[in-house]
């Protein structure tokens, strides 16, 4: 992958490709495995939970809310620090990724969550996988206060990486659109996001009006007309012109305190995601860009991730319940030690299940169940 900049700096190469084998229980030797041979993606989905706190990933099956596994990382070497953040899914579900912020690792699973391959990063955050090209974009971590400016991209085949420069500090807000061939990063303390085209290599800065927004992380419709950008300080919606190579803002919505990790409907009518101190999932209509919905129930208490199914009917908000205010079904010495994953009908806003994971569910994805 050649990458050429229009901005000053350039690109730094990791030492090589990281090929790892030999470290997951049932891991195939060369670090690699299929992890399913359908050629159309089943009709069964997996929801991927960070449990930040709990040095662990829940696996939930997405029309029963059960969970199905739950992946300890500390028996792969890791501590009890490792403070799993963020996961992805490969389109076809064979494969699955999480960043470990304090492990300094992107760790690669297969469909039956043997671990199958590593990459090292400092203070990964937010992940993207490129369904066009096959790469995996890694952001930096809001804990991080000072990494590297740069964000990384990784080639799942042999979990090489290479870091590219962004020129502002905290990337942390990530996605890409791959049928333009671009990934967006945005800075957690400056005004500004990066559109960078995987084709060419080449970098534009663009900066966002008005006071300190701390840009926590991007969504983009389905048909690719709108970037959408969730703003902590500000408690907005932001909303760009995607198909605009100056990417403007075209909207702002005022949502509620601390907006989390947006998703769009698979229609693009809607977008959803948590206002964190608000205790509540917004739900945002595109037509107007309106706030059409505020969902509140017991079990959303500091909504962090979400993920809505493939045919757009259930949505999951992860819930980081960390001052204890949701009360586990089953006893437990502290209730911060157990999160929650709400599972909300979207044609009803009505919350149908409460699953209880692992202690500080962050990030959430949703893939085929591979």
């Amino acid at each position: 992958m050649n990458w050429r900049w229009t901005a000053a700096a350039g690109l730094i190469l990791l030492c090589s490709a990281i090929t790892w084998t030999a470290c997951a229980p049932d891991a195939s030797d060369d670090g690699e495995t299929s992890g399913g041979t359908e050629t159309a993606a089943p009709a069964a989905e997996r929801v991927y939970v960070a449990n930040q706190a709990g040095a662990s990933v829940s696996v939930i099956d997405a029309e029963s809310g059960e969970v199905v596994a739950t992946i300890d990382v500390m028996q792969y070497g890791f501590d009890a620090n490792s403070r799993p953040h963020h996961t992805a899914v490969d389109p076809d579900g064979a494969h699955w990724y999480v960043s470990l912020i304090g492990g300094g690792h992107v760790l690669r699973f297969d469909a039956d969550n043997n671990l199958v391959g590593r990459a090292p990063f400092e203070t990964p955050g937010l992940l993207a996988v490129d369904p066009s090209s096959e790469m995996l974009y890694v952001g930096r971590s809001m804990m991080a206060v000072n990494p590297p400016q740069r964000i990384g991209v990784i080639d799942p085949a042999d979990m090489g990486i290479e870091e590219l420069d962004v020129f502002f500090p905290r990337p942390h807000a990530l996605t890409v659109d791959p049928e333009t061939e671009r990934v967006f990063a945005a800075s957690l303390v400056e005004n500004r996001f990066a559109v960078l085209s995987e084709a060419s290599g080449d970098l534009d800065l663009v900066s966002v009006d008005g006071p300190p927004h701390t840009l926590v992380q991007f969504a983009l419709s389905p048909d690719g007309r709108h970037l959408v950008a969730t703003a902590q300080l500000t408690g907005k919606l932001l909303v760009f012109d995607a198909a605009d190579p100056a990417a403007g803002l075209v909207a702002e919505v005022d949502v509620g305190t601390q907006p989390w990790h947006p998703v769009f409907s698979p229609s693009g009518d809607r977008v959803y995601f948590g206002a964190k101190d608000d205790d509540a999932v917004i739900v945002v209509e595109t037509g107007g860009w309106t706030v059409v919905e505020r969902i509140t129930a017991p079990g959303i208490v500091e909504p962090h991730g979400s993920a809505v199914t493939a045919d757009g009917r259930y949505l999951f908000v992860s819930n980081r319940n960390l001052k204890g205010t949701y009360t586990p079904a089953r006893e437990v010495e502290n209730n911060a030690d157990v999160g929650t994953v709400v599972k909300i009908d979207t044609e009803t806003y009505e919350v149908v299940q409460t699953i209880e994971v692992g202690a500080y569910p962050a990030g959430i994805s949703i893939g085929p169940a591979g």
